[in-house]
């Protein structure tokens, strides 16, 4: 067997480090050799910092790169840019590639939006493409409100602020300053008045646990006693207190009329406690009454006639 050489040895070896050093680059910059894959362009106005290998996807999934970016002319300043797309995914008619960040950080890629056909690109075909508003400039729109209202809160903050260094004048702390001295002498004191009663305080609870044991011993006997109340209660409401009260109010009444009556002089007694004529007359009959009868006990002959033998015949005439 011929024996190869050294020369031969390091010519290959240095031929295969070419290859691989080739092959390397182009892998770095996103094109794998290796593999087959199709050729598609699109013509932009503006490619919004889209570079060569940036990545190319169909829904999120990386499917190819981005080989060129180049200007079709100086003139109309369009923008013609490559793709090189795995050759087992088939771009539907319609397809829209729209170019999109990649993430907040920065960068950009071309997302495939599959169209609806029918039929399919060719490779070389030139696909229509978009660039829709970026996101920074998204951001830009909806945040500029906020920004003026953050805008406007700094300046009331601001403004409130001043206001509150107006108040907190030296006065003020001063003031504040002996208000929290007072509280820390009040904390204090506080402190020692429970630690120098922490006994009392501690039987007082004990006292309480214990009042509270005893209403927990006791319930029966406080339900029993809470149902006697309102029997009690059930009893009073049916005795008809208030028929026995207007009853006695209308015995009231007639005894207020009955001694109106008597200090009109209306009625017997009415008469005998207002007419002085009639009390002049009955103590003038009682003074007379009382004259005869002192009459009759010192001459009882001269009103009783009686004989033994009975009343004499009066001689006839």
């Amino acid at each position: 067997m011929k024996k190869i050489s050294n020369e031969v040895k390091v010519g290959v070896t240095a031929l295969l480090t070419i290859v691989i050093f080739i092959w390397l680059y182009n892998f770095l910059k996103g094109k794998d050799l290796l593999n087959s894959t199709a050729y598609y362009y699109t013509v932009y106005d503006k490619v919004g910092g889209l570079a060569e290998s940036s990545p190319v996807e169909v829904n999120g999934y990386k499917v190819g790169i981005v080989q060129s970016v180049k200007f079709i002319d100086a003139v109309s300043g369009k923008l013609l840019v490559s793709f090189s797309v795995d050759k087992n995914f088939k771009l539907p008619l319609n397809t829209i590639a729209e170019i999109v960040p990649v993430s907040l950080l920065g960068g950009m890629k071309v997302q495939f939006v599959y169209g609806n056909g029918p039929g399919f690109y060719s490779e070389g075909d030139t696909i229509p493409g978009r660039l829709p508003e970026s996101i920074i400039d998204k951001m830009e729109n909806e945040l500029l409100p906020v920004k003026d209202k953050i805008s406007n809160l700094v300046i009331v903050l601001d403004s409130v602020i001043g206001s509150i260094n107006d108040i907190m004048d030296a006065d003020f702390r001063k003031d504040i300053s002996g208000t929290i001295a007072n509280l820390n002498s009040t904390t204090e004191s506080l402190d020692k008045i429970i630690g120098s009663k922490e006994k009392e305080l501690k039987a007082t609870l004990d006292n309480i646990n214990v009042f509270t044991k005893m209403l927990s011993d006791n319930s029966a006997d406080l339900g029993k006693t809470l149902n006697n109340f309102k029997s009690i209660s059930d009893t009073l409401a049916a005795s008809d207190i208030y028929s026995s009260v207007y009853n006695l109010k209308t015995s009231l009444e007639k005894a207020a009329l009955m001694m109106d009556n008597m200090n009109n002089g209306k009625g017997t007694a009415g008469k005998l406690l207002t007419n002085d004529s009639l009390y002049t007359n009955l103590s003038n009959s009682l003074e007379s009454l009382n004259g005869l009868l002192l009459d009759m006990k010192a001459n009882p002959k001269r009103y009783v006639h009686f004989s033994i033998f009975g009343k004499k015949s009066s001689p006839s005439k």
